[in-house]
């Protein structure tokens, strides 16, 4: 479960990231701020990589500090409580974040399911 959500949470992660930053339609309709785009970028590689290379350890450890991560940063954008850090203003990129959380947090500490013999 936990390679599952490196793969595809980080390859849209990263893909979210890249199109907030460099496409100009995209990030209006995100309402992503830089810092919101630059974690995104660097999450979704980070997780990318653990999902195609990594250990299922990392993987597991990947998709707990991840997935809390975007969780904090999806409570942080909506509640607007660290002024000044542009993360995210907008509705959509704070339930994107809050979705990819509870997804990491759950893919992470999931317990991994049994090995049948055949």
């Amino acid at each position: 479960m936990a390679q599952m959500f490196s793969k595809y949470a980080g390859l849209i992660q990263l893909a979210i990231g890249l199109l907030s930053q460099f496409v100009p339609q995209i990030q209006g309709m995100l309402n992503a701020g830089a810092g919101g785009n630059i974690f995104n970028i660097l999450s979704g590689a980070a997780l990318s990589y653990l999902g195609f290379k990594g250990s299922e350890a990392g993987q597991r450890t990947g998709a707990q500090v991840v997935g809390g991560l975007n969780a904090i940063v999806g409570v942080l954008g909506a509640s607007q409580l660290v002024p000044g850090l542009q993360l995210n203003g907008g509705m959509l990129s704070n339930l994107v974040n809050l979705a990819i959380g509870a997804w990491g947090l759950y893919s992470g500490f999931a317990k991994p399911a049994k090995a049948t013999a055949h």
